[in-house]
């Protein structure tokens, strides 16, 4: 063991300490010469003793270190990562016996080596209880997670008992062993190809419109199953039973057929709809648990219409329908202010691009979506006509004398708030080309929000560029520039997407078609179906009378599942908002009902959502030993099966891995916090007023 004092001051510091303890020791015992007299011959014991205890104190006030080096043996560490999935107990069968096995081989491990267990499905946990009931196999994301935590240590090993079957994540034996330690594998299962009918996967949408028709397809595998006519059929599932849709079938050829059947189903009823798929049975088949698959489809009561009206042909006028068409809860109609005669009440938001102008003042355009109050967005450019648009809004006026436009480009307001823009777009905006904007001295309504501001040039200005209504009264926005077509096209040159314009365009459209909810409490969610293998996470928003965000109240909220049992939440509070995080439902249909009370009255909202089971691990029972095998073999292991599973000890006490190290352990402290340096202060003083006082010196 190697010892050091250091310090951060220089070293004849230490001297004066020294100095300073003897000057003070003896000016004491000069002034004090009573006690020579009584001590003629041991005078000098309390002066040492006041010496060093004075010169210690002042050594502390130097902040002294300590460093201490010593040499110690690391037993090197061996992982051992067991497959924790519900197709393990299905293919070992006598799973007490191999988990005892698995603890006698942990135990002789533990005498050489520092053993670390871990259980695995869809992710992984450490020393968690192997009760073979995960979902999902993700061996990938466990090999990964393993290479982040063990990366700098010593690893002799990593002992893997699987049957080879994923599900998750990508194909294991891709992943980079950044252990560089072998990796052993158990190889669970039964490799034993047998009679079944499957499906594979579902193909369908998530979300459609009512009264659209939509597609779902069951792709269906059958083993051993040459000639036998695959029968498969289609439910709705609801709470007054089960509705048949139609049953297909499929002729199985060879041993091992893959097929697919359809249907064309309508979507007649709002919700969240549940559909099961349901394979027949076939003679002699293995097992039935993978015949079904349930899909929960949300129906949505309609579509939001957008009009985009423009006063000429334009190429802003595609970059804008391609952007809005990224929703696909918005349909979009462009058309010309001269050749159009549709109906202003059929859309939910209006785009007037360069509208009014000299040549297309369109009043009764303006006249009817002001009177039926139809959130509007203007877009302005050389074919504006300005007197004609300072009438139409009330947003922005623009003072201008001329037809001459500025080259601007974006400029940000951070403190803009009506809805949020990714950082990441918020760096690309002001890089983006310039825009067209009209030339003139501009003056926003008190009533109004500025996303961003004219920069011309490299002059910043508080000339408005793209400005909201607040709410409260009728949502109107005005972008004061044309020629957003580069933006799209930039971006993309930029970002090789078009991520950053599409965002300031969809968000625009979204804030202004979204429906006014006059709610002051509302619960929201991420969305509507979830698989039992996710958290449930809830948010809710509550705002006072001049509709600013609070959370001073408590609020709860009651989910209530199919048979009528409720749990019980309390919102956390997080900043002005509440959020809960409900944990893991079974699958199943659940409704939800969240309540507050604030200044005595009692605010309410209801929503609910489905949860959907995972049958991935039914869908596959045949054990992959191969995989296994090949994993082992790349990273320089070896496989065994579980009766000699216990020969994987010594494989690993062979290895060139299993030696121990010697690493040097530096520890490094601050002397002033060694309470024996205070005890010995605390001896060294009282020791020597003891004398004192016995000699009469007090």
């Amino acid at each position: 063991m190697q010892l050091q004092i250091f310090s951060d001051y220089p070293w004849w510091f230490w001297f004066l300490c020294v100095l300073g303890g003897a000057l003070y020791a003896a000016a004491l015992y000069w002034r004090e010469r009573r006690i020579a007299e009584v001590l003629p011959k041991q005078w000098w014991i309390p002066a040492a003793l006041r010496f060093i205890g004075a010169t210690i104190l002042l050594m502390l006030l130097l902040n002294p270190y300590m460093r201490s080096s010593t040499n110690e043996t690391e037993k090197p560490i061996v992982v051992l990562l067991q497959d924790n999935s519900s197709s393990i107990a299905k293919g070992i069968g006598d799973t007490t016996a191999f988990l005892d096995a698995w603890e006698s081989m942990a135990t002789e491990l533990s005498k050489d080596f520092d053993v670390r267990k871990y259980v695995f499905g869809e992710t992984m946990e450490e020393d968690g209880e192997n009760h073979f009931d995960q979902a999902s196999t993700n061996i990938s994301q466990s090999l990964l997670s393993l290479n982040n935590l063990y990366e700098q240590q010593h690893v002799a090993g990593v002992i893997l008992a699987s049957d080879g079957i994923y599900n998750s994540g990508s194909n294991p034996v891709f992943i980079k062993n950044e252990l560089n330690a072998p990796i052993y594998t158990v190889a669970l299962g039964d490799t034993t190809r047998k009679k079944d009918v499957r499906i594979l996967r579902t193909l369908h949408n998530n979300l459609v419109y009512l009264d659209d028709r939509f597609t779902v397809q069951a792709d269906i595998e059958g083993i051993f199953c040459n000639g036998i006519n695959i029968s498969a059929s289609i439910s709705e599932i609801n709470k007054n039973g089960n509705r048949n849709l139609g049953e297909q079938s499929v002729n199985a050829v060879g041993d091992q057929f893959n097929g697919s059947v359809k249907w064309e189903i309508a979507a007649q009823e709002p919700g969240i709809r549940h559909y099961r798929i349901n394979v027949r049975k076939v003679e002699g088949e293995f097992t039935t648990e993978n015949n079904v698959q349930d899909i929960y489809i949300e129906v949505l009561d309609a579509r939001q219409k957008i009009l985009l009206l423009a006063n000429a042909p334009h190429p802003d006028l595609q970059a804008l329908r391609l952007s809005i068409t990224q929703n696909k809860n918005y349909d979009v109609d462009v058309q010309l202010a001269g050749e159009w005669k549709g109906n202003i009440a059929d859309y939910d938001l209006v785009i007037l691009h360069q509208l009014p102008s000299s040549t297309n003042t369109i009043p009764q355009v303006i006249n009817e979506v002001q009177a039926k109050r139809i959130p509007t967005w203007f877009i302005t450019g050389s074919q504006t006509s300005v007197v004609a648009f300072n009438k139409a809004q009330s947003l922005l006026n623009i003072n201008s004398n001329g037809q001459s436009a500025n080259e601007v480009t974006a400029l940000m307001d951070l403190q803009f708030n009506l809805f949020t823009i990714d950082d990441k777009t918020l760096g690309i905006l002001p890089r983006l080309p310039a825009l067209s904007a009209p030339y003139g001295q501009y003056t926003a309504s008190k009533a109004s929000q500025v996303v961003a501001y004219q920069k011309i040039g490299s002059v910043a200005t508080k000339t408005p560029l793209l400005l909201f209504s607040i709410p409260g009264g009728e949502k109107t926005a005005v972008l004061c520039g044309e020629n957003i077509w580069k933006w799209r096209l930039y971006d993309y040159v930029l970002n090789n997407t078009q991520e950053a314009s599409d965002e300031i365009i969809g968000k625009t459209v979204q804030y202004l078609a979204a429906k006014n909810d006059k709610k002051q409490f509302r619960v929201s969610q991420a969305r509507a179906v979830y698989t039992e293998q996710e958290n449930i996470i809830l948010d809710a928003e509550l705002y006072n009378d001049t509709y600013e965000l609070i959370n001073t109240p408590d609020a709860t909220i009651t989910i209530t599942d199919e048979s009528g049992k409720d749990f019980d939440f309390q919102f956390s509070k997080t900043g002005n908002s509440y959020t809960l995080s409900a944990g893991y439902f079974s699958p199943g249909n659940y409704s939800y009902k969240a309540s507050t009370t604030f200044n005595g009255k009692t605010y309410t909202d209801a929503g609910a959502f489905s949860v959907s089971p995972v049958r991935l691990e039914t869908i596959n029972i045949t054990a992959d030993h191969r995989l296994m095998n090949q994993l082992a073999v790349q990273t320089g292991g070896s496989m065994a099966y579980p009766e000699n599973m216990a020969s994987l000890v010594d494989a690993i006490k062979n290895s060139a891995q299993a030696k121990p190290v010697m690493r040097e352990i530096t520890r490094t402290q601050s002397i002033i916090h060694l309470k024996w340096i205070f005890a010995v202060i605390l001896l060294l003083l009282s020791v020597e007023w003891f004398i004192r006082k016995y000699s009469g010196g007090y």
